[in-house]
């Protein structure tokens, strides 16, 4: 799959799977996918080696026969070939806005806030995971800027005329690509939505398209079940478990455990006949988990309720229900790297198209450095060829212990790598540590580059 590969051979794969109508393109690429995968901190005149490498790039991503789409295709391409050999992954889908206020001659930017001077535009991406969290890569990206300060949500709207039919686009993407692999060789597909998701018409394109969903419950639902609603109805449904759960620091929070109480009910949505008129009824199980007997310390007890098309009864599927939601925050790890790790709000480009296309080719790289981080925690001895060449592992090799590696030296698993990669960006290994976050994976991958290049001069010199 294109997200294990040695950088180089990894962009050759992206370039060769683009369709460019212009074999110099392709090359062009693939050059700056290896250049920008080996330095993600930098701008585009620090990670290229040259001001004419420099001013290329930006020919490139002016060129109007490169469209944004073409570019997108790669990604998708190579996406769909990771998927085969999977019995079911997560597609994860969120959006994350741009700022970019500081480029006052930049067109085509609109509103992205309450403050009227904020410009911008947004992204909804759908990301693709193995069953065990590892990303596989990106299935769709839907860019859009809004035209209108504050908008206006007047009820009655059909979903093609919000911005909510992102959610849409993203089910058919990935139904697209499911249906350009051998039918025997489809994964199952659960998606994976945060509150914004929680939208009828989702629902029923889940439904009708045979896939699965986890969405995070946000509006007040009519059920037929009883005169009052989803939630007044789950909170009369039958504790399943109770047990302790080791809730992880992050997001505003300590590591604590919690004590919390399982509830599974499937219930049928109606939907209101004033301003949802023509939407039919649904069948959906509604999961609950509740925290009870809280510390009067804890601002905010857990309470997760979760719509969901799966296996819901006992409490080994609730958990597994709930487990599968918690990978949604991969993609929210994908934007923290695509933001801050590839720094892609401090390109300074003159339109909207142009920033586009090179956020398309920074969000590749991006989930590189996500799976990497993934890999080094869920298939952790794997050999580190898997992601770096021989120049690669035998430079970081060579930082790290002191002594050059020979034809007898074991190639270092990817656990390891990683590590002595999260060293080089300031992580400290110690125990109580774990593994690198991140932050420390891209700047140590950045300090990787410059270790490869003297190590490769170094060959030369003695040759």
């Amino acid at each position: 799959m294109s997200a294990s590969l040695p950088t180089a051979l990894w962009a050759a794969q992206v370039a060769a799977a683009t369709p460019l109508p212009d074999t110099r393109l392709n090359t062009r690429l693939e050059y700056l996918l290896t250049h920008l995968a080996e330095k993600p901190l930098d701008a585009f005149p620090q990670a290229l080696p040259d001001c004419h490498q420099a001013k290329a790039t930006y020919r490139f991503l002016d060129n109007e026969r490169v469209d944004q789409d073409d570019l997108l295709t790669g990604w998708r391409q190579t996406t769909t070939q990771a998927l085969r050999g999977q019995a079911v992954i997560y597609v994860a889908h969120d959006t994350t806005t741009f700022n970019y206020t500081s480029l006052k001659q930049t067109t085509g930017l609109g509103y992205i806030s309450d403050i009227e001077a904020a410009r911008g535009f947004h992204c909804h991406s759908s990301l693709a995971l193995q069953s065990n969290g590892v990303a596989l890569g990106l299935l769709h990206q839907y860019y859009w800027a809004r035209t209108e300060f504050k908008r206006s949500r007047p009820q009655g709207r059909a979903i093609e005329d919000k911005e909510s039919i992102k959610w849409l686009h993203g089910l058919d993407a990935t139904a697209a690509a499911l249906h350009a692999m051998p039918a025997k060789e489809r994964p199952r597909v659960v998606h994976l939505m945060d509150r914004e998701g929680d939208i009828h018409e989702v629902f029923v394109k889940v439904l009708r398209l045979g896939h699965g969903a986890i969405i995070r419950r946000y509006r007040h639902r009519n059920v037929a079940e009883q005169p009052g609603d989803a939630d007044e109805a789950i909170g009369q449904a039958p504790v399943v478990a109770r047990l302790r759960l080791k809730l992880p620091a992050g997001h505003g929070r300590k590591r604590r455990t919690a004590v919390v109480e399982l509830r599974s009910r499937v219930l049928t949505l109606t939907p209101h006949s004033h301003h949802e008129r023509g939407r039919q009824p649904l069948r959906l199980t509604m999961v609950e988990v509740r925290e009870v007997d809280a510390p009067p310390e804890v601002e905010e007890p857990v309470h997760w309720l979760l719509w969901t098309t799966e296996p819901s009864r006992t409490k080994k599927q609730i958990l597994a229900v709930v487990r599968a939601y918690a990978l949604r925050w991969r993609i929210e790890d994908f934007h923290l790297i695509w933001k801050q790790g590839c720094r892609v709000e401090q390109l300074q480009l003159e339109t909207r198209p142009r920033l586009e296309k090179a956020l398309v080719l920074y969000a590749g790289v991006a989930v590189r450095l996500l799976r990497l981080r993934d890999l080094a925690r869920r298939e952790p001895t794997a050999p580190c060829t898997e992601v770096l060449s021989e120049d690669e592992w035998q430079a970081l090799y060579a930082h790290a212990t002191g002594a050059a590696a020979t034809s007898a030296t074991a190639v270092p698993s990817i656990e390891q790598a990683t590590r002595w990669i999260g060293r080089l960006g300031g992580h400290l290994g110690r125990k109580r540590d774990g593994l690198p976050g991140v932050r420390t994976l891209w700047r140590g991958w950045r300090d990787l580059a410059l270790l490869v290049a003297g190590y490769r001069a170094g060959k030369v010199c003695s040759a």
